[in-house]
């Protein structure tokens, strides 16, 4: 498989990254982000903390590079929280209210 690989530590929380964009299939590609250790080695292969599929290799490349330019300098767990909203719609955010009472 041909991708795209970049190495990033975060400024602020000093934690390492590897954001990575594979083609999965024909018309289909992924671009994930995992947490890593020192040597850049991801804590977990099957599970990302962050992962986006797009249709179209222009689309998944420019992912790519903001979220490795973004990365960078701005907090893990609200970046991603921003990327999802901004860019896969208000339907796929992650809820920030608490869960409504059932009683």
């Amino acid at each position: 498989m041909k991708g795209l690989f970049n190495k990033v530590r975060n400024r602020l929380t000093r934690r390492r990254y590897v954001v990575s964009t594979i083609r999965k299939s024909s018309d289909l590609y992924e671009t994930a982000v995992f947490a890593t250790n020192f040597f850049y080695l991801p804590r977990n292969w099957s599970r990302p903390d962050f992962l986006i599929q797009t249709p179209e290799k222009d689309e998944a490349w420019d992912h790519h590079f903001r979220l490795t330019a973004r990365l960078a300098v701005e907090y893990p767990g609200r970046l991603f929280e921003e990327y999802l909203a901004e860019f896969c719609g208000p339907d796929r955010a992650p809820s920030t209210s608490p869960p409504a009472d059932k009683s």
